[in-house]
């Protein structure tokens, strides 16, 4: 009897640490929020255009990139086959009264590099990097300007996440992601679908840590 019971308690003692085995694989749901801090240039430079004109009274406040900081969010679709995790992310960030912000609907690959120790299989902390390209899109208000400006181009990014397994089914994470939107057309009005190519693509750089929660189906 006193050998069934130490062979009982060692088994309840072991449980958890099974239960919260990393995921083996499967498809997902993240959700994320957090802050995003963005910074960019000021008083970009414009290709002239053959039908429109721009007069820029104060071109460092009127033609930027740094726009948009504030609350973050990010929601995500992926599948993890082994150590990679192909995903479909959309993320944005921008302030709570939503005139000024930006979007990036792209598509990532994490790896998880820690998923090819065998020795690690039963800890429940993981960590990944990934990197992704899709579509950039932003606008701002120009001080004593009703219309809308704003950038769109090609969207790069980047990060790495540290999670925790709750379960195989649920884990909660930090994630620090850097954007760097290439943006290739400035948009002058969104009304009137008015638009300048800039003479160079400005330097933006979007940082922005979030804690995210995932879920498997």
């Amino acid at each position: 009897m006193k050998k069934m019971c130490i062979a009982a308690l060692s088994v309840a003692a072991l449980s958890p640490m099974t239960a919260m085995a990393r995921p083996k694989g499967g498809a997902y749901v993240g959700l994320g929020l957090g802050y995003a801090s963005a910074s960019g240039d000021r008083g970009i430079s414009l290709k002239a255009s053959n039908q429109f004109s721009v007069n820029v009274p104060n071109a460092d406040e009127f033609i930027r990139t740094d726009f948009g900081s504030g609350l973050s969010f990010e929601l995500r679709f992926g599948v993890l086959i082994g150590p990679v995790a192909p995903e479909v992310s959309i993320f944005g960030h921008g302030t709570t009264d939503a005139d000024n912000g930006a979007g990036y609907p792209t598509f990532q690959l994490r790896f998880h590099p820690l998923m090819l120790v065998d020795s690690l299989a039963d800890v429940p902390v993981d960590a990944n990097v990934y990197a992704g390209v899709g579509y950039a899109i932003g606008g701002y208000h120009h001080l004593g300007d009703d219309d809308g400006k704003g950038w769109d181009g090609l969207a790069i990014t980047t990060g790495f996440a540290v999670n925790y397994e709750f379960s195989p089914k649920v884990m909660l994470g930090l994630d620090l992601k850097f954007a760097l939107p290439q943006y290739s057309s400035w948009i002058f009005d969104y009304d009137d679908d008015i638009t300048f190519e800039p003479t160079e693509t400005p330097s933006t750089v979007v940082i922005s840590p979030t804690l995210q929660l995932q879920a498997f189906f």
